[in-house]
């Protein structure tokens, strides 16, 4: 008896700790889905702006490239919330291939500028996965 009494004990002991990180895992994931939508706010007014710029510049001003990696960046922080959202609501996400020695490369100019001025940084890019 007393041992049907312990593993009951400890069963209900089990099942309100998986109670209590079932709420805070709930509660991360809307703290999460706010974040990402005041986030995706600015980007739309980032973006808008950005594009807005682009349109009046020429071709051939420093401006433009500047302008389209703010755009660039603008789609790729659009695309990490959409993610973000969908981890909230628990939607399973449609992987796709990407070439991560593009994506790495990009990323170098700003890693770099994160990076202390001891350390040395540097990107070698692996052999491409295409078949």
């Amino acid at each position: 008896m007393r041992s049907t009494l312990q593993k009951n004990e400890a069963r209900r002991q089990q099942l309100e700790d998986q109670l209590r990180q079932s709420q805070k895992m709930d509660a991360l994931g809307r703290l999460a889905g706010g974040v990402a939508h005041d986030f995706n706010n600015l980007l739309t007014v980032i973006k808008g702006t950005a594009t807005c710029c682009l349109a009046g510049c020429s071709l051939r001003t420093l401006y433009t490239r500047a302008v389209c990696r703010i755009v660039k960046a603008a789609d790729r922080a659009a695309t990490l919330t959409r993610q973000l959202l969908a981890f909230c609501r628990m939607q399973l996400l449609q992987p796709k291939v990407v070439d991560l020695n593009a994506l790495v490369s990009e990323m170098c100019s700003l890693l770099r500028r994160l990076v202390r001025e001891d350390i040395a940084f540097t990107f070698q890019a692996g052999e491409s996965l295409d078949e």
